[in-house]
């Protein structure tokens, strides 16, 4: 009621909202429309005090952003743009404003809402608007690029260290920045645009192809060169260029970046040749540590010299085992003539600055011969050479002589340059100490290699002291029958009984005597094979012929002290890869031992087989009943001198040797034994 009685009050509003063409409708603050013009109703009809926001947006809850609570609240209008659902359900898009009622205390007393459907015209507006709005944003951006390109390019073009030239299309300067200056060697400005043109910067065929290059590729990119600079000095530079053209696509100009790499270059080649010294002097170490033959190691050492150093001759001393003169022993460079001179093949310590250098180990340097002291300059002169340096070679401070590095041209002999000689020179010292060891173990090998035949053979001849007691009596048996059937036949001819009658007695007599005779002819043979001093031949053998050649020897020893001997070689087995001899003397010292064990009886027993569980070796067991052996004992049983018999009975080598001959064969030597029931030695040796 109290709304009507307003209204009533008011009838110019009403007037004025039914002449409108907008939606119109007026809203108390408990957001009820208490008016609306006939357009609105028509539109989206209403019942009397609903509330505006179920009309217009369909809503249950008033709206988070509510234009009539805003101009309650704060007494100004507002306005906003939304979609409102009409009463046949299309949804338009309006501008809403919200228009604040006052009564004379200024008071709002209800808001106007004003509707203008603006679906299409924002629709065209969206348009326009995006047109307008995409060339703005582009020529903002536009603006706004240029602007920072400008303030960038400003401060690149003065921060810059490097040299930034701009030509025209001709090629003329016509700007450049302060390193620009700085980097051409001049002192302002003025003077680098004085050049005028940027071609006198480069020699004439490189400005060609720089010029050629750009113009056909519209940029040049970190081309290496030399430029010219303030008094023609030259430097080595990269320079990268781009074409500058105008909107048209018309050449307007060159810009030019050019960056000084003349001390960069210098390092480079200086990294390159150290990585080049690094890798010589790696070559030379690893043949240094693969190789012990010096000739070798020298020539290498010279030949790589010669390929990375300006010099191109080298000659390398070193002092006789007597170190008593400086002998030439590798050189490259030096004719026939001048390396044939006696001061050239050999040279006294002190003698020369060659001689000079042995004694106190100094590097000395000649950088020009015609100043030179030396003795012997005239014929160095008369060489042609100009400049030498010498080099002392020495490991673990021990000096062995110089090395001598020569040039027929001058050579200047920088820090770097002697350092590598000298890291050559401590490699070939090196080699030089590593060679004199080789030799020299190599000769202490060789002598023990004779030390050990030596007692190989002094056992064997011990062996054979041993066997001849035995076989003399073996020996004898046979030939006491020989003599006893030969007297007989003489008998029988003294007394004239050769007789047909007698023919099958003296065939009997003779075929025994053959046999007897063989016998001891073989007993013989076995003990000269035995006996002969040969060096070691490592062929195929079938283990049971070096059983049975060994067992003869000793069988009649075994006879008479009535050992029982027990004999088992398993079947085919394959042949050993052995020195015959040496490994019979190995078995015969094994058989002797087991012999002595047994005082009197007992058995002996050899075993062949292949070894259980390693299919290249065969092992052969000598194994007695005797005394056996004690642990403390079995722990030098293969030591030398170390024997277990009484004192003057044997010199404790046996054992030593064999141990020595079945190492020496990559075989193995293996002891079981137990005290007062035996021992076993097993060998194992090589097959297939």
């Amino acid at each position: 009621m109290e709304n009507e009685v307003f209204l009533q009050e008011h009838k110019y509003y009403r007037r004025l909202i039914e002449s409108v063409t907008d939606y119109v409708v007026a809203v108390n603050r408990n957001y009820q429309i208490i008016m609306a013009n006939e357009l609105f109703k028509n539109e989206f009809g209403m019942q009397p005090n609903d509330f505006c926001y179920r009309v217009w947006k369909d809503r249950k809850e008033k709206c988070k952003d509510c234009l009539v609570a805003k101009t309650y609240r704060d007494g100004w209008g507002h306005w906003n743009v939304e979609n409102v659902t009409m009463k046949n359900g299309r949804v338009a898009k309006m501008l809403i404003k919200a228009i604040p009622v006052k009564n004379e205390q200024g008071e709002v007393v209800y808001v106007l809402e004003r509707a203008t459907d603006i679906t299409e015209r924002q629709h065209i507006q969206e348009n326009i608007d995006k047109i307008v709005g995409n060339l703005e944003d582009m020529l903002a951006n536009r603006l706004e690029e240029l602007q920072k390109s400008e303030e960038k390019y400003r401060t690149i073009f003065e921060r810059s260290r490097d040299a930034i030239i701009l030509t025209n299309p001709t090629g003329g300067i016509v700007e450049v920045n302060q390193a620009g200056v700085h980097i051409l060697g001049y002192e302002t400005q003025k003077e680098v645009l004085a050049l005028q043109s940027v071609s006198r910067l480069f020699e004439t065929q490189e400005y060609f192809r720089f010029q050629e290059k750009v113009t056909r590729e519209g940029f040049v990119k970190e081309l290496e060169t030399r430029l010219f600079g303030k008094n023609d000095r030259t430097f080595d530079a990269l320079i990268t260029s781009n074409v500058m053209v105008d909107v048209t696509g018309r050449i307007t100009g060159y810009v030019l970046i050019i960056r000084d790499i003349t001390a960069r270059k210098i390092s480079q080649r200086q990294i390159e040749k150290r990585n080049i010294r690094l890798n010589i002097l790696n070559a030379i170490s690893k043949s240094v540590s693969s190789s012990l033959n010096l000739d070798e190691i020298l020539n290498s050492a010279i030949d790589k010299i010669l390929e990375v150093l300006e010099s191109d001759s080298v000659r390398i001393y070193l002092l006789d085992k007597k170190r008593k003169v400086l002998k030439l022993v590798a050189h490259k460079g030096i004719s026939a003539k001048l390396i044939n001179e006696p001061f050239m093949q050999y040279r006294d310590p002190g003698d020369g600055l060659l001689g000079q250098t042995i004694l106190d180990g100094e590097t000395r340097l000649v950088d020009n011969f015609l100043r030179s002291q030396d003795p012997y300059v005239d014929s160095i002169i008369e060489e042609g050479l100009h400049s030498t340096a010498y080099i002392p070679l020495s490991t673990k401070g021990v000096l062995m002589g110089v090395m001598c590095v020569g040039s027929h041209y001058p050579v200047e002999f920088a820090s770097g340059y002697i350092e590598f000689l000298t890291a050559i020179g401590s490699q070939i010292g090196v080699a030089v100490d590593n060679a004199n060891l080789y030799e020299n173990i190599k000769r202490a090998y060789e002598d023990l290699k004779d030390a050990q035949e030596q007692i190989v053979q002094s056992e064997k001849l011990a062996s054979l002291g041993k066997l001849a007691a035995t076989i003399a009596h073996e020996i004898n048996n046979p030939l006491a029958a020989v003599l006893t059937y030969i007297r007989l036949m003489i008998k029988l001819k003294d007394r004239n009984q050769f007789s047909c009658e007698r023919l099958d007695d003296i065939t009997r007599y003779l075929a025994t005597m053959e046999s007897e005779t063989a016998r001891c002819g073989e007993i013989v043979k076995n003990l000269l094979a035995f006996s002969r001093q040969s060096k070691i031949t490592i062929k195929r053998h079938r283990v049971a012929d070096i059983i049975d050649r060994t067992l003869s020897l000793i069988a009649h020893d075994l006879e008479m002290k009535e050992i029982h001997l027990k004999k088992i070689i398993e079947p085919d087995l394959p042949d050993v890869h052995c020195d015959f001899q040496q490994i019979q003397q190995a078995l015969l010292n094994l058989m002797y031992n087991a012999s002595d064990a047994m005082v009197q009886r007992g058995t002996l027993t050899v075993t062949a087989r292949r070894k259980p569980g390693a299919e290249k070796f065969l092992e052969v067991m000598v194994s007695d009943t005797g005394r056996g052996i004690t642990d403390e004992d079995k722990e030098k049983i293969f030591d030398p001198f170390f024997t277990t018999k009484e004192e003057g009975k044997n010199v404790g080598l046996g054992l030593s040797v064999v141990y020595g001959i079945i190492t020496r064969h990559n075989g193995t030597i293996e002891l079981e034994s137990e005290a007062g029931k035996g021992s076993t030695f097993t060998v194992g040796l090589p097959c297939g």
